[in-house]
């Protein structure tokens, strides 16, 4: 008399047929034998000896796949719809197209860099691109968000401000009920909380001098950068020290270089490239 083993033995070879070997214990995979009428697989193969299936570890590979590119999307959503910009090319800004002309655009690639690897390691720093216009620190800025955002695997909130545009929606939506609720109700606390902000051009927002700025601007400027002290942040303004404090006032200059020590730069020398074309740079 046939044994139960010897029974399922025979009926293994009948409908079934190796697909290969188990990745986890070695033995023998079993398919069908039989296809589906287009030829396809009726399952994946299994193992009999440890109950591995090919199949799950696909689904798992394909749930792993969708989580990630769910979690990329949602990322870039919040980054590209949450962010005010004057201009939607910035978004194209990354290091690998920002032009190095000379030893100053050179350093301050390295400066940003480095403030990339700091925030990364969950430290609160703030970058400080301070200088002429037309030197690309709104590009490096950009750059440094996407550098954030992609080596982290799309795991963080990040956020483009450009100072000026922020003022005049926060104005407008006066007269806006549905978007003055957005602004105050959503994209305030977002810019207060998010991972990673850039508040872009500090100082477009004032006068032709630099001592007329405004109480409203500069009020808003520090509800931000009172949030953001122990958050990594980065700043970029035409201003240079004494025009700075001029115009904001030695408290708010604080709360600007807070955790900046390694992570400011000041442009100098490089020539406006919105006067001398560079391929590329934004400024």
């Amino acid at each position: 008399m046939e044994t139960v083993g010897e029974i399922m033995e025979k009926l293994i070879q009948k409908v079934l047929v190796q697909r290969g070997e188990c990745p986890e214990c070695g033995q023998p995979l079993y398919g069908w034998r039989t296809k589906n009428p287009d030829g396809s697989e009726r399952c994946k193969p299994t193992c009999m000896q440890c109950g591995y299936k090919a199949l799950r570890v696909q689904e798992d590979l394909q749930t792993e796949r969708i989580y990630n590119e769910s979690l990329k999307a949602r990322a870039i959503n919040f980054f590209k719809g949450g962010s005010v910009v004057p201009n939607q090319a910035l978004f194209d800004c990354t290091l690998q197209n920002y032009q190095i002309v000379d030893q100053e655009t050179r350093q301050a690639v390295e400066v940003t860099k480095r403030f990339v690897n700091s925030v990364l390691l969950g430290n609160p720093s703030h970058l400080v691109l301070t200088g002429k216009q037309g030197t690309g620190k709104s590009h490096l800025a950009m750059a440094a968000a996407w550098e954030v955002l992609k080596r982290s695997n799309y795991d963080k909130k990040i956020l483009f401000i450009g100072l000026q545009e922020m003022l005049d929606q926060i104005k407008f939506s006066y007269n806006n009920p549905e978007l003055r609720k957005t602004i105050e109700g959503s994209l305030i606390a977002d810019i207060k909380t998010a991972d990673l902000v850039i508040i872009d051009d500090i100082g477009s927002e004032l006068g032709k001098d630099a001592s007329d700025s405004r109480a409203f601007g500069i009020n808003t400027l520090n509800s931000f950068l009172d949030a953001r002290q122990n958050l990594a942040t980065i700043i970029t303004t035409n201003l240079l020290g004494e025009e700075l404090k001029k115009a904001y006032g030695t408290r708010t200059i604080s709360r600007m270089f807070v955790n900046s020590d390694g992570f400011t730069m000041v442009f100098s020398q490089t020539a406006d490239k919105r006067i001398k074309p560079v391929k590329g740079a934004i400024a």
